[in-house]
């Protein structure tokens, strides 16, 4: 697993997204990520989706998505469903990435 910055999301290596050169796949996928991140740490826990972002956008592109690959190792059940220990995990992750961020903006 690792994190995604641009979408503020987690992605796991198998899912292959990364692999390709196609741009408008990554981009449209990042909807998709940040949406199953909200399924696995919980609507509560994903405030930080960003002002210019809609909850509900990615949820559509999301089930789009899931319709039209529903074989994609990304929506297996166990990465789209509510982990308590994932879900601590994620945040933390996150947390540290974002003092990284800011961290950096500081230091100029």
């Amino acid at each position: 697993m690792k994190y995604e910055i641009m979408s503020g999301a987690f992605i796991w290596e198998d899912e292959g997204l990364w692999e390709h050169r196609n741009h408008h796949l990554v981009d449209a996928f990042k909807y998709v990520i940040n949406h199953r991140m909200t399924l696995v740490v919980g609507p509560n826990n994903n405030d930080d989706v960003g002002v210019m972002r809609s909850k509900r956008f990615d949820k559509k592109i999301f089930e789009m998505a899931k319709r039209h690959f529903p074989n994609w190792i990304g929506f297996d059940i166990s990465r789209c469903s509510y982990d308590s220990e994932l879900a601590d995990r994620i945040l933390r992750i996150k947390k540290v990435a974002a003092w990284k961020i800011q961290k950096s903006f500081n230091e100029e």
